[in-house]
């Protein structure tokens, strides 16, 4: 008599394994959506660091003022030329910057939130004291944060924030300190948030 014995695999030995290896799968995704959040934010943070060394640069070698304009959900760079804060349109690099969808920017200066109820509309520069309208409030935005041409700018703190898939904060904070320096994160590590 022939032993009839089978050499393979049972159909319910192989749906088996490809179920586990589909679980494996999802679990190893849903642990790294966190983490490409944080990633994509360090990278949004990254860019923006590159781009004010490049612009802290060219105020040291032009010699002129340069602003970064901060909004809830956009940053642009601003140069004082005539007596305004002109946006700079024709830079592909330094033009507008408006954050991915679910992005926002929250930014501190000298250590006081940038919307502040007391706050005076007080200017670093000489200006008239005729009110903007809002239209040229929008054409001519005056910046939170100044470049200075001997290599300083103003102290600040730029976090971009968003929600993971699990709805928890991820941010990725770029401090900026008065000697021109950049940074990601806090030096000392120390985060307060």
């Amino acid at each position: 008599m022939r032993d009839t014995h089978q050499k393979g695999f049972t159909l319910m030995e192989v749906l088996l394994v490809i179920l586990l290896m589909g679980m494996a799968a999802s679990a190893v995704t849903m642990s790294m959506s966190g983490a490409d959040k944080k990633r994509e934010l360090e990278k949004t943070a990254q860019q923006f660091m590159a781009a004010t060394e490049m612009v802290l640069d060219e105020t040291v070698l032009s010699g002129h003022f340069i602003g970064i304009v901060v909004e809830k959900e956009s940053y642009k760079y601003v140069v004082y030329d005539e007596g305004k804060w002109k946006p700079l349109t024709k830079d592909r690099i330094l033009g507008e910057r408006q954050m991915e969808p679910g992005v926002r920017i929250d930014l501190v200066l000298d250590g006081l939130p940038l919307v502040q109820d007391d706050e005076e509309q007080d200017s670093w520069f000489e200006e008239p004291l005729i009110e903007k309208s809002e239209e040229d409030k929008k054409k001519f935005p005056e910046p939170q944060i100044l470049l200075f041409p001997s290599g300083e700018m103003s102290a600040f703190e730029l976090m971009f924030v968003s929600d993971n898939d699990e709805g928890k904060e991820v941010e990725a904070l770029v401090v900026g300190d008065a000697l021109g320096r950049l940074t990601l994160g806090r030096e000392d590590g120390f985060d307060d948030r």
